[in-house]
């Protein structure tokens, strides 16, 4: 009876060992799988579902994109959730290689908003994550600011598709540092279109409107991806059906929540008004993975702070006469105007001049992309 108790203790110990051998052999496979030549990448998600959507087209593009690790914000849902939610995707990719960090549960000075339940669900992925058991956090870092500040050097991407609570207190940890990324943020609108969180604001910059003051005043390279130019990227909501059935692993993970999240949000579109949904993250992940497709403009952009119905606009300058509005007081363009008038030769440019300098521009801006060759591209990182 031992001896039959010991052969079974070590078929199951030989099992559990090739078992953990497999994963392991599984999840270096998949790290040494990256393209030496691909964008190295540093992701912080307040991942909810088109969060999710944009990371596992991320995952599935290793000749593209080395994800060096991400970090976890509230927003769309709890980090808590944000973070279980990310190693969720790690897992269903195989890629438990990559470090996920907890960082910021909250705004700045704002109390945190329970609102993105209405968006995302309880869970931020509509239930999708209840189907799993829970990861346990308490093994991994609580410092965002730290691992982005470690990880910040020429040549790196920072794409921050939620609010910008870690990386404004990464800038005020490691300054000059941060200014080494690329950052490429989904946020901000210059004309918000009813999809806001007020009639003048989207939800990134509203759920931290003082983070992102921060970080646009950081004198950092910043390209913002608008919701002008991503809600432009749609898709037929049927699709995701597709994807449930024949789509890869992280495809079927997601499809659910994506269809739940459509069947919220999908509005009329076009000639026929067919059902379409904008997909945001995923729109702003493949120009991260492709930035010889991103048109931009540079600007001055400003975040109104205070909370209230303006909360988390995103006042954006490109002509002199928005700079000007933007910059000088009425009492200022006054006086200059009588003096246009009233002194002979006035340099009128010579007065604006101090004006105009007072806040370069800080950000590159999104305002269109080409709808069709973005969502031809994600799927292709769903289904593939």
């Amino acid at each position: 009876m031992k001896n039959r108790i010991f052969k079974h203790s070590l078929i199951v110990g030989l099992v559990f060992v090739l078992a953990f051998s497999s994963m392991a052999a599984t999840t270096t496979a998949q790290a040494k799988k990256i393209n030496p030549s691909a964008i190295p990448m540093v992701i912080d998600s307040d991942t909810g579902v088109d969060d999710a959507a944009a990371i596992a087209y991320l995952l599935t593009r290793s000749d593209l994109v080395n994800i060096l690790g991400i970090t976890a914000v509230a927003g769309n849902t709890t980090v808590e959730n944000a973070a279980n939610n990310i190693l969720l995707l790690l897992d269903t990719a195989q890629r438990t290689d990559i470090p996920v960090i907890v960082g910021a549960a909250g705004p700045l000075v704002l109390a945190p908003s329970q609102q993105g339940m209405y968006v995302h669900g309880p869970d931020g992925l509509w239930f999708t994550s209840y189907q799993f058991p829970r990861h346990d956090l308490s093994g991994l870092s609580h410092n965002a600011a730290g691992f982005l500040c470690s990880k910040a050097a020429a040549g790196v991407t920072l794409l921050a598709l939620g609010p910008l609570t870690n990386i404004a207190n990464a800038v005020v940890a490691c300054p000059e540092q941060m200014k080494l990324y690329k950052i490429i943020w989904m946020g901000g609108a210059k004309a918000v279109s009813g999809e806001g969180n007020t009639p003048v604001s989207v939800f990134n910059p509203w759920y931290d409107p003082d983070a992102a003051n921060i970080v646009l005043h950081a004198g950092l390279t910043i390209t913002m991806v608008t919701s002008d130019a991503a809600r432009t990227a749609t898709i037929d909501p049927t699709i995701f059906d597709k994807i449930a059935a024949k789509g890869n692993a992280l495809g079927k993970l997601i499809a659910p929540a994506l269809k739940q999240y459509a069947s919220l949000f999908a509005t009329p579109t076009g000639r026929h008004g067919k059902l379409r949904v904008a997909m945001y993250d995923p729109a702003t992940a493949v120009l991260a993975a492709h930035p010889d497709w991103i048109t931009s403009q540079t600007g001055l952009v400003m975040v109104q702070t205070p909370d209230g119905v303006t909360r988390g606009q995103t006042v954006m300058g490109f002509s002199l006469g928005e700079h000007l509005s933007m910059l000088a007081t009425d009492a200022e363009l006054s006086a200059i105007a009588v003096q246009v008038y009233s002194v002979p030769n006035f340099d009128l440019y010579g007065a604006l001049g101090p004006i105009l300098y007072r806040q370069p521009d800080n950000a590159d801006v999104v305002l269109t992309l080409d709808s069709n060759q973005i969502i031809k591209e994600w799927l292709t990182g769903v289904t593939k």
